[in-house]
C-alpha cells in the first residue's frame, strides 16, 4: 500500500477568505441557523462520518475509487471540502460562487460506469459526480453531520423551528453546487425522510472501506498518538449503527466511553469559550463585512 502524505497539523484550521464587498451578505442567510450551526469549529468533528456517508453510495464510490485525485489524500481532500463548504457559507456572493465553480470544474472530470455489481446497483451503471441525485447524496451528508455533531457535541440542540429553518437556509448553499429544485425535499421532515430512506439502502464496499481506512488513519505532522483512536471513536458514534458496523466501527465500550468523555468535555466548555475559539473565523469575517455600509455607486454611474 502506498503511503498518503501527512497534514501539518494547521491545516486543520483554514485561513477565512478576505473581508470580500462590504455590506454583501453572501448566499446563506446571514444570522440564520444554516450560518449559526456551520461556524461552530466542533462540525470538523463530523468530516470522517460524512465521507464515510458518502462513500456507502456505490456510485460515489466508484468516483472515489476510479479517479486518482480522490485517494491520493483523504486527509487533504477532507480539508478541501471543509474549506470550499466554510468559503461558500461565509464568504461574498463571488467568493462563494468561485468556491462552487473550482469544486464544480473538479466534478466534471468525475465520470464512468460501475465495473462490479454491488446490491441494488449492477455493473455498468453510469455516474457522474454533477448528477443531481448525487449532488443532494453529498449535500445531505453534509447537513446531517453538521446537525448531529453540533447538537451531541457542542450541546446546540435546534428547535423544531430552527430545524427547519437550517434546512430551508442549506437551500442556497444546495444550489451552487449543481442540486436543482426539483430533487431538493421540502420541508425538513422531507429531508429527515430521504435521509432515513437512504441510510437503509447504502452498501459499504471494500472500496468504501479502504476510504474510511485512510480517513480514519493519524496522518498528521507530527504525528499525535491517540487522534486517530478519537476519529474511529466519535465516528462510531455519529454513523447509524448498522453503517458503523459495516465499516467495523462496531460501538465498542472503550468507543463509546470515549465518544461520551469527549461529548461531556466539549459540551461543558462550549459556553464559556470565547467566540474567537469556538467558531471558525470565517463567521466573524462575514458578521463584520455584513454590518459595514455598502459601497456607494460612483457618480454619473
Amino acid at each position: 500500500m502506498s503511503r498518503l502524505p501527512r497534514l501539518p497539523l494547521n491545516a486543520a484550521l483554514p485561513p477565512p477568505p478576505s473581508a470580500g464587498v462590504a455590506g454583501d451578505p453572501g448566499v446563506c442567510r446571514p444570522g440564520g441557523q444554516f450560518r449559526r450551526v456551520s461556524a461552530e469549529r466542533v462540525v470538523l468533528l463530523g468530516g470522517p462520518a460524512a465521507i464515510l456517508l458518502q462513500v456507502a453510495h456505490p456510485l460515489v464510490a466508484e468516483g472515489v475509487a476510479a479517479h486518482s485525485d480522490y485517494t491520493s489524500g483523504p486527509a487533504h481532500r477532507l480539508l478541501a471540502t471543509l474549506q470550499a463548504a466554510l468559503t461558500v457559507t461565509f464568504g461574498d456572493t463571488e467568493q462563494a460562487r468561485a468556491a462552487a465553480r473550482h469544486v464544480g470544474a473538479q466534478h466534471a472530470r468525475v465520470r464512468g460506469t460501475t465495473r462490479a455489481d454491488v446490491p441494488g446497483t449492477p455493473a455498468g451503471t453510469p455516474y457522474r459526480a454533477n448528477d443531481p441525485d448525487l449532488a443532494l447524496w453529498v449535500h445531505a451528508t453534509l447537513v446531517w453531520t453538521a446537525r448531529r455533531v453540533t447538537e451531541r457535541y457542542a450541546g446546540l440542540v435546534l428547535t423544531p423551528d430552527q430545524r427547519e429553518q437550517h434546512w430551508q437556509e442549506s437551500k442556497p448553499f444546495a444550489r451552487l453546487f449543481a442540486v436543482p429544485d426539483r430533487v431538493l425535499p421540502a420541508t425538513v421532515a422531507d429531508f429527515d425522510a430521504y435521509v432515513e430512506d437512504a441510510f437503509s439502502r447504502l452498501v459499504v464496499t471494500p472500496g468504501a472501506r479502504r476510504v474510511a481506512h485512510d480517513v480514519l488513519t493519524q496522518r498528521t505532522a507530527p504525528p499525535l498518538p491517540g487522534v486517530a483512536a478519537l476519529a474511529r471513536s466519535v465516528t462510531a458514534d455519529v454513523l447509524p449503527p448498522r453503517l458503523a458496523r459495516a465499516y467495523d466501527l462496531t460501538p465498542t465500550a472503550g468507543r463509546r466511553a470515549a465518544a461520551l468523555v469527549t461529548r461531556a468535555a466539549l459540551r461543558s466548555v462550549r459556553p464559556v469559550l470565547p467566540r474567537s475559539l469556538a467558531q471558525w473565523p470565517h463567521a466573524e469575517v462575514a458578521r463584520q463585512r455584513t454590518a459595514a455600509p455598502a459601497p456607494r455607486a460612483a457618480a454619473g454611474a
